[in-house]
């Protein structure tokens, strides 16, 4: 199980200040497993769209961008470089980009009476007046298929991408969203797990992640929730993910945002799967006083570790819990 918390802004401390939980994953064919550490959270209610200067916190290094399609015709593929949501949304210096490839799943249409389609923001989906890819799951569409759409990551002048967020409006049952590190799955979360975490949406509740926040469509669609969901691959990358739907209903995203935050810009020296397989260097004794001071930490450390932990935040405007499933 991987757990999305609360999102604060000291999440990018120390490791013993962060919540973090390990989502094994497998590759399809024969080799190794591949764990990737996932600190995911989701923003407080009410925002849409990425808040950087939350997620570059603490980060000597941050490159990032957003994709809003207002450039997407609805298409297949589509191609974006993360850089057309305006100023404050991307920061690509010099020699560094970001690209990412939007794709129908197996058997998923486009166009006029499509499954993956271009629609006006509305009270289910979008933002800021522009159109939002929506997907409506085949039984929608008097189909039986799973629809889906996936995008493939690339990064340029960084390592990688290692943050992904995408606002999720009017979730249901059906949305499943997957996130990818090659071909291994390190995250899976449905409308389940995002229900389970900031509460359910029913008239008699007072839910703030409940109905659309958008100034064009405020209050409306109060039975759903929105949110907005980030998520960090701590000891690996994001190259990947998955939108499904598989009942007769929609899918509404939009506002995907990627980035490099890391205390290097340089390329790594060596593949991302070397670099997870090495072992650790063999540190050089230290002094007697050194020593001490380590094992004192050490102590310490554990000590903290076996504090029972703290309970999920209540449902309101500022975020909580979210238990997800690690793998299908």
């Amino acid at each position: 199980m991987m757990a999305i918390h609360e999102q604060r802004r000291s999440r990018h401390g120390t490791a013993g200040a962060r919540a973090l939980l390990t989502a094994a994953a497998f590759f399809a064919a024969p080799a190794a497993a591949v764990a990737d550490t996932i600190d995911a959270a989701y923003a407080p209610a009410g925002q849409t769209a990425a808040d950087f200067s939350r997620v570059c916190a603490g980060h000597a290094v941050c490159d990032f961008g957003t994709e809003n399609f207002s450039g997407w015709s609805g298409a297949s593929p589509y191609v974006s470089l993360f850089d057309d949501a305006g100023a404050g949304t991307f920061s690509h210096p010099a020699g560094v980009s970001f690209t990412g490839v939007f794709a129908a799943g197996p058997g998923t249409s486009t166009g006029s009476g499509g499954e993956w389609v271009s629609v006006p923001q509305n009270q289910y989906g979008g933002a800021d007046g522009l159109n939002y890819p929506e997907l409506y799951g085949g039984p929608a569409r008097g189909l039986t298929n799973v629809s889906s759409y996936t995008l493939a990551l690339s990064a340029t002048g960084v390592r990688g991408v290692n943050y992904f967020g995408i606002w999720l409006s009017a979730v249901d049952s059906y949305n499943d969203l997957t996130l990818y590190d090659g071909t291994a799955v390190v995250a899976d979360i449905d409308g389940a797990d995002v229900a389970a975490a900031v509460g359910a949406c029913a008239w008699w509740l007072a839910n703030a992640y409940c109905g659309n926040p958008t100034p064009q469509f405020s209050g409306q669609d109060p039975t759903e929730q929105f949110v907005y969901l980030n998520v960090f691959d701590l000891t690996g990358f994001i190259t990947g993910a998955r939108l499904s739907d598989s009942g007769p209903t929609g899918f509404e995203a939009t506002n995907v945002a990627v980035a490099y935050a890391g205390p290097s810009q340089a390329p790594a020296p060596l593949a991302v799967a070397s670099l997870r397989s090495a072992a650790p260097a063999i540190p050089e004794p230290a002094p007697a006083p050194v020593f001490l001071l380590a094992m004192l930490s050490l102590l310490a450390a554990c000590a903290v570790r076996r504090r029972p932990n703290r309970a999920a935040a209540p449902v309101g405007a500022a975020g909580g819990r979210l238990a997800t499933h690690g793998l299908r």
